[in-house]
C-alpha cells in the first residue's frame, strides 16, 4: 500500500508546486506606465493591468522593475518572464513574443514656450538639440526617420529638466510620458508646446520567443476580456491618462 500512495503523493505535492509558482513580470521603469514608489512595491497603468490580470488567472506576480534597456536584455534571455510595456518595433520585432497591446500613446515632440513658441516638425529637428530616453522608441524613430541621433538620458524627468533649462530644444518621448514627468519634475504643461506626432502606436506585454505559447495565450485571453468588460478603461482612467483620439 505504501509503494503505491507515495508516488501518488509525490506527484501532487509537484502539481501544487507548480500551480502556485509566480509569474515574474520585468517591468521596465517607465512613469506612468510603471512607476517606482517609495513604499517598494511598483505602480503605474501597466502594473495596475497585470495585477489585474494576474488575480483573474488565479497567479501570483513577482514584480522585478529594472531600467528599460536591461529589462529588454533581460526578456529575450529569460524564457519564463514577462515584460511590460515595449514599443513593438521592426527593430524589436525577432526578439519578442508579441502577446497582446496594452495600451495606445503617441511619441510626439515638444518645446518649451519660450523659447519655441511654434509647434516644430520633423524637418525642423536636425538643427536643433534634441532628448530622448536612451534605447527608448523616441530614439529608434529619430534615427529611422530622420538619421537623427539625439542626446539621450537615463530618465525621462531629466529631459524635462533638461529642456526647463535650456540644455536641449526639443524632447521626443511618449505624449503621456512627457506629461508626467514634466509634473514630477516641478514643471507645468503649460509651459509645453506639443509639435508634430511622429507615431501612434501600442504598448505591449511581452515575452521571450521561446516562453510558452499556450501560457501566452491566456493571458492574452484575459486582457482581452478586461479590454471587453472595460476594466481596462477603469485603470486608465485612474491615472488621468490622455489616450489618443
Amino acid at each position: 500500500m505504501r509503494t503505491f500512495h507515495l508516488p501518488l503523493v509525490t506527484l501532487l505535492l509537484l502539481l501544487v508546486t507548480t500551480s502556485a509558482q509566480a509569474i515574474v513580470l520585468v517591468a521596465a521603469e517607465l512613469p506612468p506606465y510603471v512607476i517606482r514608489t517609495q513604499q517598494g512595491t511598483p505602480s503605474g497603468i501597466a502594473i495596475e493591468i497585470m495585477k489585474e490580470a494576474a488575480n483573474r488567472l488565479g497567479e501570483p506576480l513577482t514584480i522585478e522593475l529594472m531600467p528599460l534597456a536591461r529589462a529588454i536584455t533581460q526578456t529575450v534571455h529569460r524564457k519564463d518572464v514577462l515584460l511590460i510595456p515595449p514599443v513593438r518595433s521592426t527593430q524589436r520585432e525577432h526578439l519578442f513574443y508579441w502577446i497582446t497591446p496594452l495600451l495606445d500613446d503617441e511619441f510626439v515632440i515638444v518645446t518649451d514656450r519660450r523659447v519655441h513658441p511654434n509647434p516644430l516638425k520633423v524637418k525642423d529637428l536636425p538643427s536643433l538639440k534634441v532628448g530622448t530616453l536612451r534605447y527608448s522608441f523616441g530614439q529608434y524613430l529619430l534615427k529611422q526617420r530622420i538619421n537623427l541621433a539625439s542626446q539621450t538620458v537615463a530618465t525621462e524627468e531629466l529631459n524635462a529638466h533638461k529642456l526647463q533649462r535650456g540644455r536641449i530644444d526639443a524632447w521626443v518621448a511618449a505624449w503621456n510620458a512627457i506629461l508626467y514627468n514634466q509634473h514630477t519634475g516641478g514643471f507645468s504643461a503649460d509651459e509645453l508646446v506639443r509639435g508634430e506626432t511622429l507615431m501612434r502606436t501600442p504598448l505591449y506585454v511581452a515575452a521571450s520567443r521561446e516562453f510558452p505559447f499556450s501560457e501566452g495565450r491566456r493571458w492574452q485571453a484575459t486582457l482581452d476580456e478586461m479590454r471587453k468588460d472595460g476594466s481596462l478603461a477603469r485603470i486608465i482612467r485612474q491615472y488621468n491618462y490622455q489616450a489618443p483620439e
